[in-house]
């Protein structure tokens, strides 16, 4: 068995599935980074966070395969704990925590500040816009806003992420103009269901409005 050393944490984040997991698991890291933790996307960590994918057999199966991949390195002493979060998480937690009880601890897709305390950091509100992307650095993903509200009978997508909720359009301007200054070139703007952006917040939809004042980052 491995003897465990002194140095410090090194977590390292795993992302399957969509870009709306891709962007989650920059949000992820980036408040890790801003709470000290040394974090990394796909590479080496004795600390590793799954963000899974829930929609389709396909990525249920290769969620669960990596999950298993990484228990049996934590058995094997090359890690040493493994976090599940996502969307098969959210959809199957309490099933999970019955099959496949050796994972430390399993967490939904709006849990994340419980996650973050689970890793040793603390959620930040003020880092809103601020995330460590992992796309080239000529452009990133831009979500603007989670869940959907379409009852579609084929679709799950409502039990994993849940209704849709809009980001005000301030608070995506200034995270576009955050990413501007990181040298990102192109948004690529993401969402369950891009054309019911701002019938929440706005009463109409708003994806144009949103667009207007996009264009004017520089």
């Amino acid at each position: 068995m491995r003897t465990k050393s002194l140095k410090k944490n090194k977590i390292n984040v795993v992302t399957l599935g969509c870009s709306k997991n891709v962007y989650d698991s920059e949000v992820l890291m980036g408040q890790l980074k801003a709470g000290g933790k040394e974090v990394v996307h796909e590479e080496e960590g004795n600390i590793v966070v799954i963000n899974t994918c829930g929609f389709i057999n396909n990525a249920k199966e290769e969620s669960v395969n990596t999950i298993l991949e990484y228990l049996e390195k934590k058995q094997e002493g090359e890690v040493d704990k493994v976090f599940v979060t996502g969307c098969l998480s959210e959809r199957y937690k309490p099933d999970l925590e019955k099959e496949i009880p050796d994972v430390d601890q399993y967490f939904g897709t709006t849990e994340l500040p419980s996650l973050l305390k689970a890793l040793g950091a603390d959620y930040k509100h003020e880092l809103i816009g601020e995330r460590m992307t992992t796309t080239p650095k000529n452009y990133a993903y831009l979500k603007i806003a989670e869940g959907c509200d379409r009852p579609c009978s084929f679709c799950a997508i409502p039990l994993m992420r849940g209704k849709h909720i809009s980001t005000p359009i301030e608070n995506l301007v200034k995270e576009a103009n955050n990413l501007a200054a990181n040298g990102v070139k192109e948004l690529v703007l993401i969402a369950q269901d891009l054309t019911y952006y701002g019938l929440d917040l706005y009463k109409k939809r708003a994806l144009a409005d949103l667009l207007k004042e996009l264009v004017k980052v520089e």
